[in-house]
C-alpha cells in the first residue's frame, strides 16, 4: 500500500492529532479572548468626562521622578483681594436649572447591566404600555378623556360599592341598590356607577352578577314564605322550604364572618362565587317542583334532578342528597305506616291521595278491598318493592282487624322497636341499615314464635304514678331553676343560629363553603354506590324483613284459622259445577218438564215440593221471583249439607249430627238475579233462546279477610264461567232428552251430530278446561301447606315461606284465567265463542221444532245444513288456532293451548272432514 494513502480502518495512529487542529500556543491561556481597545482614540461623550484623550488623562507619573514627602505649601491668599464692596466682575450669568433641563438627567446615557442585556446584547428595555398599571387615578383620567366615545361612568367610593354589593348579594336593599316590585328585580339608584380603577363595562358585569344573585335569594325567600304561609302546602314542600331556608341562613352566617376580609370587588366576587352556583341550582330545582301536587311527585322530581347531576359537581350532589332525605321523609313515613313500622295517623290511607285506594267499582257487598295505584308510588321505589309494600300493608290490615294482639299488629306491646325507613348514600350507612333490619327481624320473629306458643307479653310498667310523685316533690326546685336559666339566657349575648342548631344540612353547607369537609363526608362521597341503587339498597332490607314475617304469618292464619281451602273448594263445587249432585238437581229444577210448574196459575194451589221452572216447555218467560225461590229452594242447602266438603269441616264423630236450620252456607252462598242491560234483557225474554237463563247467578260474599284472595275480580271471572256452564248444562239436558226415533233421516243425523258435539264439548270443558287447571292450583296450595308444616316442625318463621297472600291470590286468578282461556271465554276469543253459540242456537231450534205447540220457520234440511256447516267452520277455526304460533304460552302456564284435545274429541274419525269433500 502507498504510505501516503491514509487507511481509514487503521488503528495505529489514533493517538495522533488531527491535521485540522490549531496549535494551542497561538492563543493566550485565558477563558476569554483579550479585548482589543484603541485607548488613545477612545473619547467619552459625557459632560463630566475628561476632555483629553484617555492615554493622557490616565497617564501616571514615572516611578523614577515620583518623590514621597509633604506637598509644597500653597501661597496664601491676599486679604485685600476679596472685598464685599467690590462690584462683581462682569461675567455672563448662566441659568443652572435651565442647563440641567437641557442636558437631561446625569445618568441618561449610563448603561445598567442586567442578565437580559448580558444574554442579548443590544436589548432595549421598554416601559409597560398598560395604563392600568400606573394607578387608578391615571386610568380614571384616561376614561374621562375618552368619555366622548366610551361612557366613563360615575365614580363612587369603593367601600360604599363593596358594601352595597355585599347587601345586594344577600337580597337586601342598600344605598346604591333598591328592589323594584313591578319589575321584580333589584335596580341601581345611580346609573352607570363604578369604582375607581374599573371600567364601566367591568363594573357593570360584576353588578349584574350580584343583581342576579340578589334576585335568586329573594325568589327563594319568597318560596319559603309562601310555603310556610299556605295552609295547603304538602309536607314535602314544607321540608324543601325548610331546607332552602337553612341553606340561605348558613350562607348569611358564612358571608358575615368573611365580610371583614373584603377589600376589593374581586375579593367580593370570589367570595360569592360558590354560594351563587349553589343558589342558582337550588332555584332551578325549586322552579322544577313548583307544579308538584303530592309528596311522591315532588320527591320523585328532586330525585330525577339528582340523577342528572350524578357526574357533575360532587358538592352540589351531596347537598341535594341531604335535601332529598328530608323531602322524601313524608313519603317514606307513609310507607312505614302502611307496612307497620310506624304509628298510623287517624286519617285513613285511602283519604290521603296516596298509592292506596278502595275499589268501589264493584257492586258486590262485602268488606272493602284496597287497590294499588302504582302511579302514586315514588319513582325511586322500584316496581318490585312497590308491589311488596302494598301486599305487606294489605296483609297487615287483616292482622290488625282480626288479630289485634299479634306482635305484627302491636309490636310495641312486645317491646319491639322497629327502625324507620332511612335513605342513605354511603356504603357504611347502608350496611348499618342492613344490620338494623336484621336485628329487628330476629327480634320480631322471636316475639311471634312466643305468641304462637301461647305466651303473652308482660304488661308494660305504668310509671305515671311514680313520675307524678317525683314531679310533685321537685316541682318547686325545677321552677326556680327554670327562672334562673331564663335569666341567664336573656343576659347572655345572642348566638348565631348556625352555632345553636345541630343541623346536618347547615353543617354540610358550611363545609362546602369552607372547603373543609370532614373525613367521614369525604369517605362517603368516595365510597358510595351509584345513585340509582341507593334507594333500593336503603329500603329493601327493612321491607323484606317485614314482608317475610307478615307473609308467613298471614298464610298460616288464612289456611288454618280462616279455612281458605274450604271457601276455594266451595267455588269449585258450585261456581264451576264440580259437584255432580248439585248440577243434576239444578238441571232438574230448571229444565225438567216432569216437575210441577212453579208458575202461578189461577185456581191452582202450588205445593212447593219438587217444583221447577220447566224452561223449554213454557211460553211465559222470565219467571217471577216467587217462582225462582220455589224452584231453586233447597238446591244449594241439600247439595252442600250432603256433600263430602261439608263433612270434612265437621269434627270426627259428628258426621250424623243434626245441623241447625238457621245455618247459612259459607259466604252466604245463594241464587240471585244478575243486573242486565236493556239489550241483554230483551234476549232473556225468549224462553227458547240460548240467553234465557243469563239473569241467574250465584251470589257469594267472601267473609273478611278472605276477600284478599277471593277478590272481586276473581268473583267476576267465576260469574262469567258460571253463566257459560249454565248454558252448557242446558244444552246437555236438551240433547239428552231429544227423541231417539224420527221419521226422516235429516232429523236422525241432526240429533246424532248435535248430541256428539255437545257431549264431546262438555267432556273437554269439565275434564280439560276446568279440572286440569284447578288440580294444578290445588297442588300449589297443598305445597304451601306442607312447607308451613315443615317450618312449624323446625320452630321457624319466614324461612321456607317468603311468598304471601299476593302469590296465593295470583295463583288463584291465573287458574281462573287459564280456565277462561280453555273455555274460549277470553275477549280475544269472542269470534270462536260466537260460532259455538250459533251451534247451540241451532240445536235449541231443533228441540223447539219437536214441540208441536211451537213453530220454527227453518225446515229440518235447512237446520241440518246450517248445523253441519257451523260445526265444520268451528273445527276449522280450532285447527288453525292449534297450529297458530304464539297462541297460548306453552304447557304449564296460565294459557296453555288445549284446543287440540277438543279437535280430537269432536273429530276423532274424521267424519266432518269427509263430509266436506
Amino acid at each position: 500500500m502507498d504510505p501516503d494513502t491514509h487507511d481509514a480502518f487503521a488503528s495505529n495512529r489514533l493517538w495522533a492529532t488531527s491535521a485540522f487542529a490549531d496549535d494551542p500556543s497561538d492563543y493566550a491561556s485565558s477563558l476569554f479572548a483579550p479585548l482589543q481597545l484603541d485607548v488613545p482614540a477612545i473619547k467619552l461623550d459625557h459632560p463630566y468626562a475628561p476632555k483629553d484623550t484617555l492615554d493622557r488623562e490616565l497617564r501616571l507619573p514615572g516611578i523614577d521622578a515620583f518623590a514621597f514627602g509633604p506637598l509644597p505649601e500653597l501661597d496664601r491668599l491676599d486679604a485685600s483681594s476679596v472685598s464685599l464692596d467690590t462690584p462683581p466682575t462682569d461675567i455672563e450669568e448662566d441659568d443652572v436649572w435651565q442647563a440641567a433641563l437641557e442636558l437631561g438627567p446625569a445618568d441618561k446615557d449610563r448603561a445598567f447591566f442586567t442578565w437580559e442585556t448580558s444574554e442579548q446584547p443590544g436589548r432595549v428595555e421598554r416601559q409597560t404600555p398598560y395604563i392600568t398599571e400606573t394607578g387608578p387615578r391615571t386610568f380614571d383620567a384616561a376614561l374621562a378623556k375618552d368619555d366622548a366615545t366610551t361612557v366613563a361612568g360615575k365614580v363612587v367610593k369603593g367601600k360604599v360599592l363593596v358594601e352595597s354589593l355585599w347587601n345586594l348579594g344577600l337580597g337586601r336593599s342598600s344605598i346604591l341598590f333598591s328592589f323594584n316590585p313591578k319589575r321584580r328585580s333589584f335596580e341601581p339608584l345611580i346609573s352607570a356607577a363604578r369604582t375607581s380603577g374599573f371600567s364601566l363595562r367591568a363594573a357593570q358585569s360584576i353588578i349584574t352578577q350580584f343583581v342576579h344573585t340578589g334576585n335568586t335569594v329573594l325568589y327563594l325567600r319568597s318560596f319559603v314564605e309562601r310555603t310556610f304561609a299556605s295552609a295547603n302546602s304538602i309536607p314535602a314542600r314544607v321540608a324543601l322550604a325548610t331546607s332552602v331556608s337553612s341553606i340561605i341562613s348558613t350562607f348569611e352566617d358564612h358571608l358575615y364572618r368573611q365580610s371583614t376580609n373584603i377589600r376589593s370587588l374581586l375579593e367580593l366576587q370570589r367570595l360569592f362565587d360558590r354560594p351563587r352556583e349553589i343558589l342558582n341550582y337550588i332555584a332551578r330545582t325549586v322552579d322544577a317542583v313548583k307544579h308538584a301536587n303530592t309528596n311522591e311527585q315532588l320527591s320523585s322530581i328532586l330525585h330525577h334532578r339528582i340523577l342528572d347531576c350524578e357526574e357533575g359537581d360532587s358538592d352540589i350532589r351531596r347537598l341535594l342528597c341531604e335535601i332529598l332525605t328530608r323531602v322524601a321523609k313524608p313519603s317514606l313515613d307513609l310507607v312505614g305506616e302502611w307496612i307497620g313500622i310506624q304509628e298510623e295517623q287517624t286519617v285513613a290511607f285511602h283519604e290521603r291521595g296516596s298509592f292506596v285506594a278502595i275499589d268501589d267499582s264493584s257492586e258486590r257487598q262485602g268488606p272493602p278491598e284496597y287497590v294499588y295505584h302504582s302511579g302514586m308510588m315514588p319513582r325511586y321505589i322500584t316496581t318490585e318493592d312497590g308491589n311488596s309494600i302494598f301486599e305487606t300493608g294489605n296483609s297487615l290490615r287483616f292482622l290488625k282487624m282480626h288479630h289485634p294482639e299479634h306482635p305484627l299488629a302491636a309490636s310495641r306491646k312486645f317491646a319491639v322497636r322497629p327502625p324507620a325507613l332511612e335513605w342513605k348514600f354511603g356504603w357504611q350507612d347502608i350496611e348499618a341499615i342492613s344490620h338494623k333490619a336484621k336485628a329487628y327481624e330476629d327480634e320480631l320473629r322471636a316475639a311471634t314464635l312466643r305468641f304462637s306458643r301461647g305466651e303473652r307479653p308482660a304488661p308494660l310498667e305504668d310509671t305515671s304514678s311514680s313520675a307524678s310523685t317525683h314531679e310533685g316533690a321537685a316541682e318547686g326546685t325545677e321552677l326556680i331553676e327554670g327562672f334562673e336559666e331564663s335569666a341567664r339566657l336573656f343576659d347572655a349575648p345572642p348566638q348565631p343560629s348556625f352555632g345553636a342548631l345541630s343541623d346536618g344540612l347547615q353543617t354540610l353547607t358550611e363545609q362546602i363553603l369552607a372547603n373543609s369537609s370532614s373525613a367521614s363526608s369525604t369517605t362517603s362521597s368516595m365510597f358510595s354506590p351509584p345513585l340509582p341503587l341507593t334507594s333500593t339498597l336503603s329500603f329493601r332490607p327493612l321491607l323484606r324483613a317485614q314482608a317475610n314475617l307478615v307473609n308467613a304469618t298471614t298464610l298460616r292464619l288464612f289456611l288454618r284459622s280462616h279455612r281458605l281451602r274450604l271457601h276455594l273448594s266451595l267455588q269449585r263445587q258450585y261456581q264451576l259445577f264440580g259437584d255432580g249432585v248439585f248440577s243434576t238437581r239444578l238441571a232438574s229444577a230448571l229444565f225438567d218438564p216432569e216437575r210441577e210448574s212453579a208458575e202461578h196459575q189461577k185456581g191452582k194451589m202450588r205445593s212447593g215440593v219438587r217444583m221447577g221452572l220447566q224452561l223449554g216447555s213454557r211460553d211465559s218467560w222470565p219467571p217471577a221471583s216467587s217462582e225462582l225461590r220455589l224452584a231453586l229452594m233447597g238446591v244449594l242447602n241439600e247439595s252442600y249439607y250432603s256433600s263430602a266438603l261439608y263433612y270434612s269441616t265437621r269434627k270426627e264423630g259428628t258426621r250424623t249430627a243434626q245441623r241447625d236450620d238457621k245455618d247459612e252456607l259459607p259466604g252466604q252462598l245463594n241464587f240471585a238475579v244478575r243486573q242486565l242491560t236493556e239489550p241483554e234483557m230483551e234476549k232473556v225474554m225468549d224462553p227458547y233462546a240460548l240467553y234465557a237463563l243469563d239473569f241467574l247467578r250465584l251470589q257469594y260474599v267472601p267473609p273478611s279477610p278472605l276477600n284478599l284472595v277471593i277478590t272481586t275480580a276473581a268473583l267476576d271471572k267465576y260469574d262469567q264461567i258460571f253463566k257459560f256452564l249454565l248454558r252448557l248444562q242446558r244444552m246437555i239436558f236438551v240433547v239428552a232428552h231429544l227423541p231417539r226415533q224420527y221419521p226422516d233421516a235429516e232429523s236422525c243425523h241432526l240429533r246424532m251430530e248435535a248430541h256428539h258435539f255437545v257431549t264431546s264439548l262438555s267432556q273437554y270443558i269439565f275434564q280439560t278446561g276446568i279440572a286440569e287447571h284447578w288440580d294444578a292450583f290445588d297442588l300449589y296450595v297443598s305445597t304451601v301447606e306442607h312447607r308451613l308444616s315443615e317450618e312449624d316442625a323446625a320452630d321457624e318463621l319466614g324461612t321456607l315461606i317468603i311468598e304471601g297472600l299476593a302469590s296465593l291470590r295470583t295463583a288463584h286468578e291465573e287458574c281462573l284465567d287459564s280456565i277462561l282461556f280453555s273455555l274460549l271465554l277470553r275477549r280475544r276469543q269472542r269470534k270462536v265463542m260466537a260460532l259455538m253459540e250459533e251451534i247451540f242456537e241451532l240445536v235449541l231450534l231443533f228441540a223447539k221444532k219437536q214441540n208441536p205447540d211451537t213453530q220454527v220457520e227453518d225446515s229440518l234440511r235447512d237446520l241440518y245444513d246450517k248445523l253441519k256447516g257451523k260445526i265444520k267452520v268451528f273445527l276449522s277455526v280450532c285447527r288453525q288456532l292449534t297450529g297458530k304460533k304464539g297462541y297460548g304460552k306453552g304447557r304449564g302456564t296460565a294459557e296453555e293451548n288445549t284446543l287440540e284435545r277438543l279437535n280430537v274429541l269432536l273429530e276423532m274419525n274424521g267424519y266432518f272432514a269427509k263430509g266436506s269433500t
